[in-house]
């Protein structure tokens, strides 16, 4: 971490503190001799924390038949590491600065540590390790250099907050940690890990977490023992797996999700989906013992249902690339996922998930497309009918953007239909990964896609369409997490993303009066036509 960052904590004094008997639990967990006795005593001067402990160890978390009556019992049960997992947990919850509420959500952002939390003890549990309760903490502190930022340099950082979310979102606005840890090391030369990892040494927290915090990021900088290695994979997994229940768009990313766990852990996507709905029964009953608002189990079952759609989706089209002369790619190439995910600064709810998309738009019919996963343009079709009608009547904008990979036709001549495919996909993942959560993106046509935006005119539209072309030029395709033998990878990394972008607004411009949404389609594909007349790689709006 840079020199002055941490000479700045050192002698910061807003720093969060630990309670004194969390302080005396951390010092007996870095005692090899410790006994239970000595950890009871510590304990029973905090009796909030006592009955938090009981409640605990006598939840079906613990599956124990008989209840314990005593507080040797309980720790009995939990063990010194266990204890000192929901001691530390407890404490920070219940003395959480609440000057930080003003910049930062901090519900939402310990319900996301809390879900990468019960990740990490799924997937340690799954893959037999005897460090769950470790993982456990690690993933409940991997954050946590976002609250210290906070709170010692609050104009700074709200600034960083405020650019990982997107200031159209309805509040509570979902930050965006991966791009909020590309900021941070822009503008700090240091991310949010490095310094959650600084002040859990500062606590003299066990080496083994601090090392599994820095590493949370970017696994493949992790240091230190081949154990201490995997559990920072095992959190940097974690933290993707969370995020697929915090950002209702993240389940698309499933395929890719699925992918590293096979990568780094050597897991099927059966055992992925045991995973996700491990975790949809053991959160409720995590949250509630933290007093974390949870998911509902409508959610639930609909995050679930969307991961499996995806997965299903993405093998069909697998199995048609192995049955048809023309290759169709694996879906293993997805953009920059490797640690971390570079997203626009956006609140982090992309597309809908199915069952929001259909409730928000009313679609009672849909289907997707098999080579992005994403909506097809049948749903496309249905939904602008419907929002252009509502925004005739009450008077809202309404903006619609095509999307056009350039040069599609070369890129197959020169290279092949697996790069241009994998191509798409990519730019599936960056559209879909990088709207608000009212927001809809579809394919529309062989090389393109469609955004759809309700109630947004073009101070919304264009910097948001300006965000995504920036994004597009910067994405690189990963060779690391690349697994298709049949690719041809020079092939891959001698081709640039660039699109071209049509956007046309409802209600301004030209359009004040449009009678159908063909009348709009036509408006967006003149602009896009534009877009691609003068060379690509650029935003036409029609009517300007």
């Amino acid at each position: 971490m840079h020199a002055e960052l941490e000479q700045r904590l050192r002698f910061c004094g807003n720093l969060p503190s630990l309670p004194a008997v969390a302080l005396q639990v951390i010092d007996l967990a870095n005692n090899p001799d410790v006994q239970l006795n000595d950890l009871a005593k510590a304990i029973e001067l905090d009796p909030a924390l006592v009955t938090k402990l009981f409640r605990a160890a006598n939840s079906p978390l613990y599956g124990t038949r008989r209840q314990a009556t005593n507080l040797r019992q309980v720790l009995n049960l939990l063990g010194l590491q266990g204890t000192l997992v929901l001691a530390l947990g407890f404490s920070l919850m219940a003395s959480s600065p609440t000057a930080t509420t003003k910049l930062l959500d901090t519900e939402q952002f310990w319900r996301r540590s809390l879900l990468t939390a019960t990740a990490c003890r799924i997937l340690g549990e799954q893959l037999a390790l005897k460090t769950t309760d470790e993982l456990f903490l690690a993933g409940l502190l991997h954050g946590i250099g976002i609250l210290v930022l906070t709170l010692m340099m609050p104009e700074d950082y709200s600034r960083l907050l405020r650019q990982a979310t997107d200031p159209q979102e309805k509040r509570p606005a979902i930050l965006d940690c991966g791009r909020l840890a590309g900021l941070e090391r822009e503008q700090l030369d240091a991310d949010h890990a490095e310094v959650g990892a600084w002040l859990l040494r500062y606590w003299q927290l066990p080496e083994s977490i601090c090392h599994a915090v820095a590493g949370s990021l970017d696994p493949t900088s992790a240091t230190g023992s081949e154990t201490q290695q995997r559990q920072a994979q095992c959190v940097a997994l974690a933290i993707r797996i969370a995020d697929i229940w915090i950002r209702p768009s993240d389940w698309q990313l499933s395929p890719q999700i699925a992918a590293l766990a096979q990568q780094w852990f050597g897991l099927g996507e059966d055992d992925y989906m045991a995973v996700l709905e491990a975790m949809g029964e053991k959160f409720p009953e995590i949250a509630n013992l933290f007093q974390i608002c949870s998911l509902d189990a409508l959610e639930i079952a609909g995050i679930l249902d969307q991961a499996r759609e995806v997965l299903a989706i993405r093998n069909a089209a697998q199995h048609q690339s192995s049955a048809s002369p023309r290759a169709l790619p694996d879906g293993s190439v997805q953009p920059a996922l490797s640690p971390p995910r570079p997203t626009p600064a956006t609140t982090g709810s992309a597309t809908h998930s199915v069952r929001s998309a259909a409730s928000t738009f009313g679609l009672r019919h849909y289907s997707f497309d098999a080579l992005t996963g994403l909506f097809n343009r049948q749903s496309l079709d249905d939904c602008l009918r419907q929002e252009l009608a509502s925004a005739r009547s009450r008077g809202w904008p309404l903006s619609l953007a095509l999307i056009d990979l350039d040069g599609c036709a070369q890129i197959n001549d020169t290279y092949g239909h697996a790069v241009s495919d994998q191509l798409l996909i990519a730019l599936a993942g960056l559209l879909g990964g990088s709207i608000r959560r009212q927001d809809l993106v579809t394919r529309y046509d062989e090389d393109g896609f469609a955004l759809l935006l309700p109630a947004s005119g073009l101070k919304v539209a264009r910097p948001l369409l300006d965000r995504l072309l920036a994004l597009i030029r910067s994405w690189r395709p990963d060779q690391s997490s690349r697994r298709s033998a049949a690719l041809n990878n020079e092939s891959l990394n001698r081709v640039r993303l660039r699109v071209s972008v049509g956007l046309a607004t409802y209600s301004e411009t030209d359009l004040t009066e449009c009678d159908s949404a063909d009348q709009l389609l036509e408006a967006v594909e003149y602009a896009l036509n534009q877009a691609k007349a003068e060379g690509g790689d650029r935003l036409v709006v029609y009517g300007e």
